[in-house]
């Protein structure tokens, strides 16, 4: 009898001791630290965010929309399935080496502390120099937002075999898509330049559209272009370059800074230029026509977000290794116009519509200046 106890104690402590193993299995969690370039309110990080946010939703990481604008809002969040921490850069407005420096090193503590499982990188800067120390870690790493090839950072050897723990989502970028779609909202325009700041993000495109109309791959004459992170410069050529050409391609305008050294907004760049320039324009993301410019094929921020966790659930949920997972390159966003814009062009739209995908009714930059007027 008192064996028979025994086997039956055992047997009872046994299936104890699984089902307690069970249930530590189901209820681990995923560490998930997500590391963004810029800042909550720059409009790229918004639109990538959403795209996290959704994909989060769809494969049960998060449970609800309340923890996606928790996420949104308070950069952690703690779900079912996935503690989710996110940091910032601010890399737009904190740019000099010194400042970036430091940025790097409070980030790798942040990591030492959170032992994450994932880490996401969200845009060039973030993937420069966060990906860089991670490199060759036991860490898994999905970027996301490299402008042109991922090759340029060294996180990968080649495009069909990535090679070590990185692997991610860069933006080919629709440049030519969106002098297309220019050309048919305002075809008397036969030349253009390019207007830009001097970021690792705008002069990544500057080099593409010189590459296309070297090529001859453009609707429109290329005749100038401007980079710079000088806001009096940035001002001076704007003007003088509008009674040369037809149009601009309005790049990235937000690392310009005054004659007092200090940051200016994105909007208020924005704000200034639309006031002032009666001329079409073309941008190559979303967040430009959110802002007040005319017009762009979306290289879209959403999708960005959205595959980059696509592939993070690939590692996470099926065991994939970066190291065989080909950065990929999203579908292009829709074909954006913004009708306040257009109104103060004097262009009908109704009579476009057949090229439009999605119409943008108001420009932020111009609601900022109310706002900045008011204060």
């Amino acid at each position: 009898m008192r064996y028979r106890r025994f086997w039956v104690v055992l047997v009872v402590m046994s299936i104890g001791l699984a089902g307690a193993s069970i249930a530590s299995g189901a209820t681990a969690k995923a560490r998930i630290l997500i590391i963004s370039s810029y800042h909550r309110d720059y409009l790229w990080s918004q639109a990538t965010q959403r795209g996290l946010g959704a994909a989060m939703l769809k494969y049960g990481y998060l449970e609800n929309i309340h923890q996606s604008n928790t996420l949104a809002s308070q950069d952690v969040v703690e779900s079912a399935r996935a503690v989710i921490r996110k940091e910032w850069m601010d890399t737009k407005r904190r740019y000099s080496s010194l400042e970036i420096a430091q940025v790097t090193t409070r980030i790798m503590q942040v990591v030492e502390t959170f032992q994450p499982d994932l880490v996401l990188l969200g845009d060039d800067n973030a993937a420069h120099y966060i990906g860089s120390l991670l490199l060759d870690t036991a860490t898994p790493v999905v970027f996301w937002g490299i402008n042109g090839l991922p090759l340029k950072y060294g996180l990968v050897d080649s495009l069909d075999r990535p090679g070590h723990n990185v692997t991610g989502v860069w933006q080919s970028g629709y440049l030519r898509e969106s002098l297309d779609l220019l050309h048919h909202l305002a075809p008397e325009a036969k030349t253009f330049a390019v207007l830009a700041c001097d970021s690792v993000t705008a002069r990544a495109k500057v080099k593409q559209l010189q590459a296309l109309a070297r090529k001859g791959k453009l609707p429109l004459e290329l005749v100038d272009v401007v980079v710079t992170n000088s806001w009096p410069t940035f001002q001076q050529r704007t003007l003088a370059l509008a009674r040369q050409v037809d149009a601009f391609f309005v790049l990235n305008h937000d690392t310009l800074k005054d004659a007092d050294g200090q940051h200016v907004e994105m909007l208020t760049v924005g704000r200034w230029y639309l006031e002032h320039i009666r001329k079409p324009e073309t941008s190559h993301e979303g967040q430009f026509v959110e802002e007040g410019m005319l017009c762009t094929a979306n290289d879209s921020g959403y999708n960005q977000g959205y595959t980059a966790f696509e592939m993070a659930v690939e590692i996470l949920d099926r065991g994939a290794q970066p190291s065989q997972m080909p950065p990929r390159t999203p579908p292009r966003g829709p074909l954006m116009v913004n009708r306040e814009r257009a109104k103060m062009l004097g262009i009908d739209l109704e009579t476009k519509m057949d090229h439009i995908e999605e119409v943008v009714d108001a420009a932020l930059a111009l609601r900022h200046r109310v706002h900045a007027d008011k204060h």
